[in-house]
C-alpha cells in the first residue's frame, strides 16, 4: 500500500513540529527531536522518491535533512567524527538557502517580466510567500538551537522570533477580515 502525497507531507511537516517543540522545550527534548528528527528523513525520503521531476533544490532540502538528523544522532550519541556532520550540515545549509534564495528571486523576476506581479501578489500568494520564509526561519533557527552555532549576531533567537513574527503577518494577511480592512479604508 502506497502512501499518499498528502500524507506524506502531512507526517513531514508534524515531524518538523516535533523536532521544533523538542528543540524548544527544557523538559523530554532529546526524544522529540530524535524521534522528529527520523521523521522527517523518512517522509522526506518517501517524498523525493514520490516527486518526479527533480531539480538541485529538492536535492539540496533531503541532502540538508540527512546530515542534519545524522549529525544530531552523532553528537547526542557522543561518535567520533560528528565535527564532520557538522560541517557538511553547515555546507549544505548554505546550498539550501543559496539555491532557495535563487529559485525565490527567479519566480519574483518572471512574475515582474509578464506583468503578473501586482496581479499574484494578492493577500493569498503574499500570506504563502510570507508562510514559506516563517517555515525557512523557523527550521533554520532550530538547527541554530539544536547544533548551538552562531554567527555574529544571527543566533536562534534572532532568527525564531523573525519566523515567528513572519508567521504571525502571514496569518493576519491570510485573514479574510484583514482584507476587508484594507478594502475599506
Amino acid at each position: 500500500m502506497a502512501i499518499s502525497k498528502q500524507k506524506t507531507s502531512l507526517f513531514f511537516r508534524l515531524s518538523i513540529s516535533v523536532t521544533v517543540l523538542g528543540a524548544l522545550s527544557n523538559f523530554i527534548s532529546w526524544p522529540l527531536i530524535i524521534l522528529g528528527a527520523t521523521g522527517m528523513v523518512i517522509f522526506h525520503s518517501i517524498q523525493f522518491y514520490q516527486k518526479q521531476d527533480r531539480v538541485p533544490l529538492d536535492y539540496s532540502r533531503h541532502l540538508l535533512i540527512v546530515a542534519f538528523s545524522c549529525n544530531y544522532i552523532f553528537s547526542f550519541l557522543h561518535l567520533p567524527y560528528d565535527y564532520v556532520l557538522t560541517l557538511l550540515t553547515k555546507a549544505t545549509l548554505i546550498v539550501f538557502l543559496l539555491l532557495y534564495s535563487k529559485e525565490m528571486i527567479s519566480l519574483l523576476l518572471e512574475n515582474a517580466q509578464n506583468g503578473l506581479l501586482l496581479q499574484k501578489l494578492g493577500t493569498e500568494n503574499l500570506s504563502s510567500i510570507l508562510a514559506d520564509l516563517a517555515t525557512v526561519y523557523i527550521v533554520i533557527a532550530s538547527l541554530f538551537k539544536i547544533l548551538h552555532w552562531e554567527f555574529g549576531i544571527i543566533n536562534a533567537n534572532v532568527l525564531l522570533v523573525i519566523g515567528l513574527f513572519t508567521a504571525v503577518i502571514s496569518i493576519l494577511a491570510s485573514s479574510k477580515d484583514f482584507g476587508k480592512q484594507e478594502t475599506s479604508e
